[in-house]
């Protein structure tokens, strides 16, 4: 059992109930949590944890009473509250979930996460542009620490397109996860035409893919910028602020294609019976049900993988599965089905992603970097959403657009049977192409 001396926010989240939910033992970490509990039961952080941990087990109901505890127990507490109004976001409930929110600041003024959520919910039902605005009181610097902190204070952060001198040099750091950095390269290749000199400070992870997709040829790409390089930039932009700045100005993105040729490694770096699996004439169709577990919406955004059932049980079809596994369970769903291959450990980085991603006939996924990847690379795409989902997929407001993406919406909160019956449908009339090939 875990003492907590000081019964601290900190010591909640590094206990070994927080550590082992987080990386994907969500049943022990569930159990742990609840006896946690009977030690504190009136620590409202403890409930919202575990709140959380229900969460991430796809548990709406048990997460929602555990947020309903919380908040009986301190009212006053903003990470109670804004738990809340998440939570009622995500249901749809948007006018509960921005008093939640608007309590959340009045609690605390300076709460970050108040900030962010209050920014989605205007983006996704009321005033874009002051969703974005709200956006921008984010915590850039935080995301320094994806680039080993650099010291660029004395670079100037643009606010505005139209007033910066073109003959200068742009740093644009990176920011948020890999499909955030992707789709970024949609707002920078239009920087490029428009005779901006851009620098890409990306994750080392990403490196070798974007330097070979097309329009991209005149901005620099770097993984690593020194202290002397920092002294060749006088404005930064950070990445995530590109949609606000593109919106202001009223400036439209360039589409992007990834070169296949150079994107993809020698097959011969794989087993051999994944070099059968890959050539083998049968209709290819690679698979992602849940996103990165640390991302706040992930819970809302993730599919069971048991959901999946009536899609891969059509034998017609050689399923891959195109994400790393963070939970356990998955595991022994994988291994009980003939035609889904597990590619999970050959995934090393963001390369061999797109090497079996150019292999695919279909792709399906949840709302994850692997569909602004398999877009990249021209791949059909079937798109699973939430009924909630990221206002980046709004094309009313400026959205993501890939022509090679076709969406599959749910009709009811939480529930995913009508858009996987859709997906099953759609691709019980594409088997035919395996006569084509």
């Amino acid at each position: 059992m875990e003492t907590f001396y000081k019964n601290s926010y900190t010591d909640i989240l590094n206990s070994k109930p927080y550590l082992l939910y987080s990386q994907g033992d969500l049943i022990e970490g569930i159990n742990l949590f609840s006896k946690l509990l009977e030690n504190h039961p009136h620590d409202s952080n403890i409930w919202v944890e575990l709140g959380f941990a229900h969460l991430k087990n796809l548990d709406f109901e048990m997460s929602f009473m555990c947020f309903e505890t919380a908040y009986k127990i301190n009212p006053q507490n903003s990470n109670v509250t804004c738990a809340l109004g998440l939570f009622y976001y995500e249901s749809n409930k948007f006018k509960l979930a921005k008093k939640f929110y608007k309590k959340t600041l009045e609690i605390d003024k300076t709460s970050e996460w108040g900030k962010l959520n209050l920014s989605m919910l205007e983006q996704t039902s009321g005033d874009y542009f002051k969703g974005l605005s709200l956006y921008e009181e984010r915590d850039k610097e935080r995301c320094l620490l994806l680039h080993q902190n650099y010291k660029e204070n004395h670079l100037i952060e643009v606010t505005d397109l139209n007033l910066i001198d073109k003959k200068k040099n742009i740093l644009i750091i990176g920011e948020q996860g890999f499909g955030d950095q992707l789709m970024a390269c949609h707002y920078i290749a239009r920087l490029q035409k428009l005779g901006f000199n851009i620098t890409y400070l990306i994750n080392e992870k990403l490196f070798d893919l974007i330097q070979n997709i097309s329009g991209l040829e005149k901005v620099k790409i770097k993984k690593i910028i020194t202290e002397n390089d920092l002294k060749s930039f006088s404005y930064k932009v950070f990445s995530m602020s590109l949609p606000f700045l593109f919106y202001k100005s009223n400036i439209n993105r360039t589409p992007l294609k990834l070169k296949k040729v150079n994107s993809v490694k020698n097959i011969r770096k794989y087993p051999q019976n994944i070099h059968r699996l890959i050539e083998e004439k049968k209709l290819k169709v690679g698979i992602a049900w849940s996103g990165r577990s640390s991302q706040t919406r992930n819970s809302f955004r993730s599919v069971r993988l048991e959901f999946f059932e009536k899609i891969l049980s059509n034998k017609d079809i050689s399923f891959f599965v195109l994400q790393k596994i963070s939970n356990i369970d998955d595991y022994k769903i994988i291994n009980q089905i003939d035609n889904l291959h597990n590619l999970d450990s050959f995934l090393e980085d963001f390369t061999d992603t797109a090497f079996f991603l150019s292999k695919m006939d279909f792709v399906v996924s949840v709302d994850t970097s692997l569909v602004h990847l398999s877009a990249l690379l021209d791949v059909k795409t079937l798109l699973l959403l939430s009924k909630i989902y990221d206002p980046k997929w709004n094309e009313k407001n400026h959205g993501v657009l890939y022509k090679c993406v076709k969406k599959f919406k749910q009709k009811e909160l939480n529930n995913w049977f009508h858009p996987l019956k859709e997906i099953n449908d759609f691709l019980k009339t594409k088997t035919s192409l395996i006569d084509q090939k």
